[in-house]
């Protein structure tokens, strides 16, 4: 009877700090993201949307700077500035004159910005505000999930999921409430 009761201990002891550890995993990885100050990389981007028939693609260059500051350049299929610059948000196409947005005007808008900037910023505390995140690790690969903490953010996200190696995020999928699907896939 005795060894049953142990045992018992042992998996409620198990089951309860599995969260912490998740929790741990997660700001570690988001952590170590927010280490690197300056990143340049190539992207490709696929989004998957139910009104068209086929995927819609781009490409181009990411520039982020520590803190806060993210562009995102797409040479492909045309030309389009969209930076992320504390609060404002300045998009330009096809070298057109800038237009900027003021993210705390449209809480969409602030979502996404915050979903992209907060684990490159490091800041763990600024997801958690939207969304539940745990976390995996396999050796140097890692994968974040988001998922949302509210009615407000279900409306517009299903979930999140960054996946990377080391210090960079490699891959960012978004689904959509509606279920469409924007996946960014960063050059190592």
């Amino acid at each position: 009877m005795k060894r049953w009761f142990m045992l018992a201990c042992g998996v409620c002891v198990l089951h309860w700090t599995q969260p912490v550890f998740a929790q741990d995993l997660a700001d570690s990885l988001i952590n170590r993201l927010g280490q690197v100050q300056t990143r340049q990389k190539p992207f490709h981007e696929t989004r998957t949307l139910a009104a068209l028939k086929a995927p819609l693609e781009s490409s181009g260059v990411l520039i982020y700077r520590h803190p806060g500051y993210l562009q995102k350049t797409t040479e492909q299929p045309r030309a389009e500035d969209l930076v992320i610059n504390g609060d404002m948000v300045t998009i330009s196409r096809n070298h057109t004159a800038p237009q900027s947005v003021d993210t705390a005007r449209v809480p969409a808008l602030r979502l996404l910005v915050d979903t992209l900037r907060a684990p490159l910023d490091g800041d763990a505390a600024l997801l958690r505000r939207y969304y539940h995140i745990t976390a995996t690790e396999q050796g140097a690969d890692w994968s974040l999930y988001l998922t949302p903490a509210s009615d407000k953010v279900a409306a517009l996200a299903k979930s999140v999921t960054l996946s990377g190696k080391n210090n960079a995020i490699l891959r960012i999928v978004l689904v959509q409430a509606n279920g469409d699907t924007q996946t960014m896939t960063i050059a190592p």
